[in-house]
């Protein structure tokens, strides 16, 4: 082989070292680039999902608030609305109480009118008896006094002395005239003549 032929297979050999170093170097930087990419892409996109979970974060914080806001106001809402059908419910029941009530007080103070009115024509008729059996006993003697008298049968004294002289016999009139000053009810009279209270308190019950 001649020098030329050397010459120029040395310096093609030199060209493709040169150009294959040169791809060489370019593939490594272009290998680096990418690399350097990948790393900054994934590093944006890490930022960007924190950035992203954390608005996720932030509104779901907000809907829970939300609708733990709405939830209260539901619940609010529906235990008015309970207690207003409770009330509409019961007002009926409650009405009627009150008026069964105010009638038991009526006819409770009713009943206590009436026997304290019984009570006290009870009284007045236990004391017109109690009058009565005196104005009685009083005519009872008087006319035994009368009849004693009128059968000539003079009385001793109590203290032993002789009977006073008897007085005239008494008429029918002056008899009957004692007897209505006594007190005692005419002949023939029935008791409601007598004892109208009774009759009086149970009429006004």
């Amino acid at each position: 082989m001649s020098f030329s032929t050397v010459l120029i297979i040395s310096l093609a050999a030199g060209v493709i070292l040169i150009i294959g170093g040169g791809l060489m170097m370019y593939m490594a930087n272009l290998v680096k680039s990418a690399y350097e990419i990948k790393v900054q892409i994934n590093s944006e996109v890490e930022d960007r999902l924190t950035k992203m979970g954390d608005e996720l974060d932030k509104k779901s914080k907000w809907i829970k608030r939300d609708l733990l806001e709405e939830i209260e106001k539901i619940k609010s809402n529906m235990h008015t609305e309970a207690q207003t059908k409770v009330g509409e419910l019961t007002q009926p029941f409650t009405a009627r109480l009150d008026a069964l009530e105010a009638a038991l007080k009526a006819e409770r103070a009713e009943w206590v009118k009436a026997v304290d009115s019984d009570r006290a024509a009870i009284t007045n008729i236990d004391n017109r008896l109690k009058s009565l059996g005196k104005s009685a006993k009083k005519a009872e003697d008087a006319a035994a006094t009368a009849a004693q008298t009128a059968a000539g049968e003079p009385q001793p004294a109590a203290d032993g002395s002789p009977a006073p002289p008897k007085p005239p016999p008494q008429t029918a009139a002056q008899i009957a005239q004692a007897q209505a000053r006594a007190g005692m009810p005419p002949q023939g009279s029935g008791t409601a003549t007598w004892l109208p209270e009774l009759g009086n308190g149970n009429n006004g019950r």
